[in-house]
């Protein structure tokens, strides 16, 4: 059995770490919902959970510790730049040295924008792009059976397909929308391992998605929330079915393009976004279009859509988000084309795949 540490020590079973950037306008919901979440878990000696969390309001680092409604500060650090992917490294680092445990849970709490960026540190005005996420794991040489993201728009498959690169991380927990201020529900996520630490990463991960299910649905007003857990590995051994399909889109493009932008317009996106279109719901669109006959691109896409469905290990939206599979493809479009296309042509899918190529020529 592999230990997730560097250090020496007695390993639990579960250590659940979060790199909490709060040197941003999202400090003060750390006090009020994800604390006292925390809190609300029961303590059992066989699972860790850790908070590393960079302030706004003060100068320095704080790890914490949180068993039952304890909340220890274990040790201060100075000024970070959680914007850094370097940070992000040590952090793992840090951490699994500490608190050496046979599964690791790894979760990123702050703003996040899909594949520009994830943890945003207004005090040093930088983020951490997919490019600086994939080195950090990499660096860091640690295996991540769960990387979560209270973050907005990170269920997207450009993310997945750089963390899959690592080869360090098996399931992710990520949202294709807007994470509320509220954030993830963490006693209603990781109760149930705290209660029966022997649980698999694929069991807690499903967790997560049932805990915010439980939490958001009965909120009226939380109507374009999801969630999802990915198989990243799945997703990281099925890269020829991604590069046909990409290749059959671009190839038809001329044949299909009216097909195309109805589909598009059709299908589900992220809510505010131009477009975070969701890729297995775009699938079924697709194939829903009789005018779309080129039954090379009908076979293309719909081994595209069971990939998707196969790796979604769990999903829930609420009622504006019901189409939600579980992750979104980036189809930029107008003004948002505009404005990202150039970055867009350095992420790894975009490249490797040719989807940016497609997306030159869609435009």
């Amino acid at each position: 059995m592999t230990m997730h540490a560097k250090g020496e020590g007695e390993p639990v079973s579960w250590t659940f770490a979060i790199y909490l950037n709060g040197d941003n306008n999202l400090e003060r919901y750390w006090a009020d919902f994800s604390e006292p979440a925390l809190q609300n878990i029961p303590a059992n000696s066989d699972v860790n959970i850790v908070v590393m969390m960079d302030w706004v309001a003060q100068n320095g680092t704080s790890l914490y510790e949180i068993s039952g409604g304890v909340v220890t500060l274990v040790d201060t650090y100075e000024e970070m730049n959680y914007g850094d992917g370097a940070t992000f490294q040590w952090f793992i680092t840090e951490i699994t040295t500490l608190y050496p445990s046979y599964k690791l849970g790894i979760t990123m709490w702050d703003h996040g924008y899909s594949w520009r960026y994830i943890s945003d540190d207004q005090t040093s005005d930088d983020a951490i792009t997919m490019d600086e996420l994939q080195t950090a794991i990499e660096g860091a040489g640690v295996f991540i059976d769960i990387l979560s993201f209270d973050a907005c728009n990170m269920a997207a498959i450009e993310v997945v397909y750089e963390v899959a690169q690592t080869g360090l991380v098996d399931l992710m927990v990520a949202s294709e929308d807007t994470i509320p201020e509220n954030g993830f529900p963490y006693d209603l996520m990781w109760t149930q391992v705290a209660q029966d630490p022997t649980r698999t990463p694929a069991q807690v991960a499903v967790d997560m998605v049932d805990g915010w299910e439980a939490y958001y649905a009965p909120l009226s007003w939380a109507t374009t929330v999801g969630l999802s857990a990915i198989d990243v590995g799945a997703i990281g051994g099925s890269t020829a079915t991604l590069d046909t399909w990409v290749a059959e889109m671009h190839a038809n493009l001329g044949a299909y393009a009216k097909s195309y932008k109805t589909a598009l317009s059709d299908a589900y996106s992220a809510w505010a976004t131009y477009k975070h279109v969701d890729m297995a719901d775009l699938g079924d669109t697709l194939l829903a279009d009789s005018k779309i006959s080129d039954a090379d691109l009908r076979t293309a896409i719909a081994n595209m859509v069971a990939l998707v469905d196969n790796s979604v290990l769990a999903v829930w939206g609420g009622s504006g988000a019901e189409d939600t599979r579980g992750l979104t493809i980036w189809w930029g479009v107008r003004g948002d084309w505009t404005f990202y296309s150039s970055a867009y042509a350095e992420v790894d899918f975009a490249v490797d795949t040719g989807w940016y190529d497609f997306l030159v020529d869609y435009n």
